[in-house]
């Protein structure tokens, strides 16, 4: 019986491309994998996972991908071709649990990242986790659930980081019958890298860190870091921090340093000022069809708690399910729409901001009702 990632790409991805793949990021097995059906679950970590870990399973995996990924068209072609299943976020999906079930009935294999997105400092990403939802999913297949724990992907190559490291990558495959399996792949680079003192050298390591670290953790100034060499500096202070070859930032894991961030930028943004993010690229799609609405190319100014490009204004308590994708596109939904904005360095940014200040906003009318 044929199965939807049984296909002439999958064949000659496993032939040619995995084989590269595996030498490359010098991977690492241990465990043990059953025969299918199964569900496969992984910590997200890198934007080639899958590749990581189909080396080590010889049926074709069909991948649970975020409907973002299907709206360009190259993109789509390739993941219908790899049997790949779509997924819509923040919000039920009953299509992509009819797929599921039916692969899985065939005797096929589908594989998901709990997580939905990259982790952006090397941590498992349990705020992003709806427990309750794996829970109900893994007990509704009542098939097996083979966990794959990822460790020095992340390393090897932060999703913030312009360059790569050396890379070495170790994965762990562990079979288990009930949500306990979610347990297996809470991991964490950093507990992990205390023991395992794993060097990772590159060059221009510091390069991108933009991206998420945006507070300069000495003088506390909005934007003023930049990456250069191995190297962060503030264009303020002229202070400066190394990034070392196992990953630390003059001995802090990246983790520490981001907490104290967004401390100083939670007390920050109880008076943000106006700020402009220059020329990114927002889309417009209808929630429901996917439909292309509106696609404008212009900068981004955040004032009053309004995000203004062109001329669309998308006040922040309506903006809902926000998630990052890959590094450069956050997305969210407003009303009956999906909203995609693209930029070099400040989805992650944009991010935060959104939830942050939700936060203080939720929690000032609360005290104005009380009062």
């Amino acid at each position: 019986m044929s199965l939807p990632a049984d296909t002439f790409l999958w064949k000659f991805g496993k032939s040619w491309v995995v084989p590269f793949i595996q030498k490359r990021y010098c991977i690492e097995y241990r465990g043990e994998v059953p025969q299918p059906p199964y569900l496969l679950i992984c910590n997200h970590v890198s934007a080639i996972d899958p590749f990581f870990v189909a080396p080590y399973i010889h049926a074709p995996i069909s991948w649970v991908v975020a409907q973002i990924s299907f709206q360009n068209s190259f993109e789509r072609f390739l993941l219908k071709k790899i049997g790949a299943i779509q997924k819509f976020k923040s919000r039920p999906d009953p299509a992509m649990l009819h797929t599921t079930l039916n692969i899985l009935d065939k005797g096929g294999i589908v594989g998901l990242f709990p997580e939905g997105t990259i982790t952006w400092t090397g941590e498992f990403q349990d705020h992003l986790l709806s427990e309750r939802g794996m829970e109900r999913l893994i007990l509704a297949l009542n098939t097996p659930i083979v966990a794959a724990r990822i460790q020095g992907a992340w390393l090897s190559h932060p999703v913030w980081a312009v360059k790569t490291r050396k890379p070495q990558v170790f994965i762990n495959f562990k079979t288990f019958s009930d949500p306990s399996a979610i347990d297996f792949i809470r991991h964490s680079e950093w507990e992990w890298q205390k023991s395992r003192h794993i060097h990772y050298p590159g060059k221009g390591k510091a390069f991108g860190i933009e991206r998420v670290l945006w507070m300069c953790p000495q003088c506390s100034n909005f934007r003023t870091l930049t990456g250069q060499g191995d190297t962060i500096i503030c264009s303020l202070c002229q202070n400066h921090w190394t990034i070392d070859d196992y990953g630390y930032i003059d001995g802090q894991p990246l983790p520490d340093l981001f907490a104290r961030q967004i401390h100083i930028f939670s007390q920050w943004l109880h008076n943000p000022p106006l700020i402009t993010i220059p020329q990114v690229k927002l889309t417009l799609r209808d929630a429901r069809t996917t439909r292309l609405m509106k696609t404008i190319n212009h900068q981004l100014i955040i004032q009053n708690d309004v995000f203004i490009c062109g001329d669309v204004n998308l006040e922040i308590m309506k903006m809902k399910g926000m998630n990052t994708h890959f590094r450069d596109i956050l997305e969210f939904r407003y009303d009956n729409t999906m909203v995609r904005i693209k930029t070099t360095y400040s989805s992650f940014l944009l991010y935060n901001w959104i939830i942050i200040r939700k936060k203080i906003l939720d929690e000032s009318q609360k005290i104005q009702n009380i009062v």
